[in-house]
C-alpha cells in the first residue's frame, strides 16, 4: 500500500504543474479569440481550476465525510483570498486594489452572497427541502447561474466599449487556439485524476494523525486543491494580468460553492449544510468578511501599502493566519 504522504505529495505536484499549463493557455486562448482576459479569470479558468475542489469534494461526500466536503471548499475559499496577498506583494509598490478593474466587484458580492447562503443552511435553517436536499443549496445553485450570466454579459459589454472583440478567422491563429484548448483539457483531466488519488490521501491521513475531517480539509486538503489557483494566479501576475489574477480567486471562490450545490445532490443520508460541525460555520463567516475587506478596498482605491502590500490584503492575511490557528485548535473532529 502506499504511503498516503508520498500519495498526497505525488498528487499535489502533478496539479502544481498542471495548473501552470492551464493559466497559460487560458491566456492564449483569451487573446486569440478576444474574450478578454478578466472574462477568462472570472469564468473560465475557475472552471478548470475548481476541478481538484470538485473531484476531491464528491470523492468525500462518497465516502461519507460531509467535513472533509465543506472544509475542503470553505478552506480553499479562505486560501484564496490569502492568494489576493501574495499578488499584491508581486505586482509592485502600489497597493492591489488601486491597479486593478472594479469590475471585480460584482464576483466578489455573488461568492460572498453564496457563502452566506451555506452558513444560513448550517443553522438548519431551510425555506423547503426536496428530498435530502436543502434548499440552501438550490438557492446556491440559481445565484451561480444568473451571476455567471451577469458576468459574461459584464465583460462583453466591457469588450465592446474597448474594441477588442476579435473576429478575424486567421487560419494560424485557429490553429494555435486549437492547441491551447487541447492542452487545457488534457491538463484538466490530469488534475481530475491526481484530485481523486489526493482526496483518498488526506482520509487516510485525518483518520492516522486524530486530526480530523474538518482540520485536515481545511488546511492540507483545500490548499492542495487550491494549488492550481495558486500557479494560475502566481502565473498571470507574471505575465502581468492582474486582472485575471484576481477575477480567477473570486471566480473560483463562486465555483466552489457552486460544489456544494453537486456536493448536496450526491449526499443521501441528509442536506450536507446540517451535518457538519461548527467550525465550517466561523470559515464562512471569516471568508465572507476577508472578502467584504478587499471589496472595500476596491471602492475606495487607496494606495496606502503596508510592507509592500496595501492594508486590505494585509488585513486578509492577518484574518487568514488568524482562521488556521482556529480550525487547528477547534477544528479536530
Amino acid at each position: 500500500m502506499v504511503n498516503p504522504w508520498l500519495q498526497f505529495l505525488i498528487s499535489a505536484a502533478v496539479i502544481v504543474y498542471a495548473g501552470s499549463t492551464l493559466t497559460r493557455n487560458a491566456a492564449v486562448i483569451a487573446n486569440i479569440t478576444g474574450i478578454g482576459t478578466a472574462w477568462a479569470g472570472a469564468l473560465m479558468l475557475p472552471l478548470a481550476t475548481s476541478l481538484p475542489e470538485l473531484v476531491t469534494t464528491l470523492r468525500a461526500v462518497s465516502i461519507e465525510a460531509p467535513d472533509l466536503a465543506l472544509g475542503n471548499i470553505l478552506g480553499s475559499c479562505l486560501y484564496n483570498l490569502a492568494l489576493l496577498a501574495i499578488i499584491d506583494y508581486l505586482a509592485g509598490k502600489e497597493a492591489l486594489t488601486a491597479l486593478i478593474s472594479k469590475r471585480h466587484i460584482i464576483t466578489a458580492y455573488l461568492s460572498i452572497l453564496t457563502v452566506g447562503l451555506a452558513f444560513i443552511g448550517m443553522f438548519a435553517i431551510n425555506l423547503i427541502s426536496i428530498g435530502w436536499i436543502g434548499s440552501n443549496t438550490f438557492l446556491i445553485a440559481l445565484v451561480y447561474i444568473i451571476g455567471s450570466r451577469m458576468i459574461y454579459k459584464s465583460e462583453l459589454m466591457n469588450m465592446d466599449r474597448a474594441g477588442t472583440g476579435n473576429n478575424s478567422h486567421d487560419k494560424e491563429k485557429d490553429q494555435l487556439r486549437n492547441i491551447a484548448i487541447l492542452k487545457f483539457v488534457v491538463a484538466a483531466g490530469f488534475i481530475v485524476a491526481a484530485g481523486i488519488f489526493l482526496t483518498d490521501a488526506a482520509d487516510q491521513i485525518a483518520l492516522k494523525t486524530g486530526l480530523g475531517h474538518s482540520f485536515v480539509g481545511s488546511l492540507f486538503l483545500a490548499i492542495s486543491t487550491s494549488l492550481p489557483e495558486t500557479v494560475t494566479t502566481i502565473t498571470a501576475v507574471r505575465l502581468a494580468y492582474l486582472d485575471m489574477a484576481v477575477a480567477n480567486v473570486f471566480g473560483a471562490n463562486f465555483a466552489n460553492l457552486f460544489i456544494v450545490f453537486l456536493a448536496d445532490l450526491f449526499y443521501f443520508q441528509a442536506p450536507l449544510l446540517h451535518e457538519v460541525s461548527n467550525i465550517q460555520m466561523v470559515t464562512a463567516v471569516i471568508v465572507m468578511v476577508l472578502s467584504a475587506v478587499f471589496v472595500f478596498g476596491l471602492i475606495n482605491r487607496s494606495g496606502k501599502t503596508f510592507f509592500r502590500t496595501g492594508i486590505n490584503t494585509a488585513i486578509i492575511l492577518a484574518g487568514y493566519l488568524t482562521a488556521v490557528f482556529l480550525i487547528y485548535r477547534f477544528g479536530g473532529n
